[in-house]
């Protein structure tokens, strides 16, 4: 035993030896990790987490600016334009995270199965009749995005909405049977809709949703109608050109630009066309509500022209 506690007491090196190595040396250093280590490694050492004089960002930020301006491409700084309160090791962490597979971070509604795969949501609560709802945890905040979504279902005709919704918790402060009544479906949500959760919803809101006033919009798979919500007034639908619903079973793709400020349908590989035609901003994920018993398994593609 005696080596062993020898070893654990011994004092750690003396921090102001960091401050005799070169700053260029310790940079290179620190681009081993990724965002998460760096901010570890800001709130540990004042040498990388403070800035020194004569420096615009700490070590550490600068560290994480170099690995964003080394590797991001040109689509991906369109896709990530920096928010203004937002430092670099932030930017580089949204960068690591916007190429992860997406999946379904958040699930709410009693409708769900267990997930065995993290981009599959299965719900079979046809029988009670209430919507459930599940969310990626993937901002998108500039550029073009499109995902599939593919559904496999046996009925008929499927009941589900697929779209965009601000990046909020449905469930802070949010009760499922209080507030949701059971069914979370929240492009339905209004002041005369869900009153609750349309105050609680609207109060999350932030300078990073952008002047845009809508807040979740949708496609309907049973009849291909666009809906929009600003969860205050009653929601909107919207007529488009080339508007079709998908019936049964198929794959459904959505292009958010959010350059343009518009959100485009692709049914089964083939575009259908713009459903909103703008107003669109801000940062938005993507979303599924389901009420038919379906699968829908959600992946990142390039749309087709």
């Amino acid at each position: 035993m005696q080596p062993r506690d020898s070893k654990r007491a011994r004092p750690l090196p003396d921090p102001t030896l960091l401050e005799a190595l070169d700053n260029d040396l310790l940079l290179q250093c620190a681009s081993y990790l990724d965002a998460d280590g760096l901010a570890r490694l800001g709130r540990a050492s004042a040498a990388f987490g403070i800035p020194q004089a004569g420096q615009q960002r700490s070590l550490a930020n600068e560290a994480a600016h170099q690995l964003f301006q080394w590797s991001a491409t040109d689509e991906e700084r369109r896709r990530l334009p920096k928010h203004d309160d937002e430092s670099y090791i932030g930017l580089y962490r949204a960068l690591e995270q916007f190429r992860e597979p997406l999946m379904f971070d958040v699930l709410v509604g009693s409708g769900f199965s267990p997930q065995e795969n993290p981009a599959i949501v299965t719900h079979a609560d046809a029988h009670l009749r209430v919507w459930s709802t599940a969310v990626s945890g993937h901002v998108m905040r500039g550029g073009r995005h499109f995902v599939e979504f593919a559904i496999t279902t046996g009925a008929q005709y499927a009941l589900i909405h697929l779209g965009v919704i601000r990046p909020v918790s449905m469930t802070n402060d949010i009760d499922l049977e209080a507030d949701w009544k059971g069914s979370v479906a929240p492009v339905c949500v209004s002041s005369d809709h869900k009153p609750a959760v349309s105050e609680k919803l609207r109060s999350q809101r932030t300078a990073k949703w952008g002047d845009s006033d809508i807040h979740c919009c949708s496609y309907s798979s049973y009849d291909g109608r666009c809906r929009g919500t600003d969860w205050d007034t009653r929601e909107t639908n919207y007529e488009w050109h080339g508007r079709e619903g998908l019936g049964g079973s198929g794959t459904i793709g959505l292009l958010l630009d959010l350059d343009e400020g518009t959100l485009s349908v692709f049914k089964n590989h083939i575009r259908l066309g713009v459903m909103k035609g703008g107003g669109l901003s801000g940062e938005y994920c993507w979303f599924v509500s389901a009420l038919s018993s379906c699968e829908v398994g959600m992946s990142k593609s390039r749309a087709q022209n």
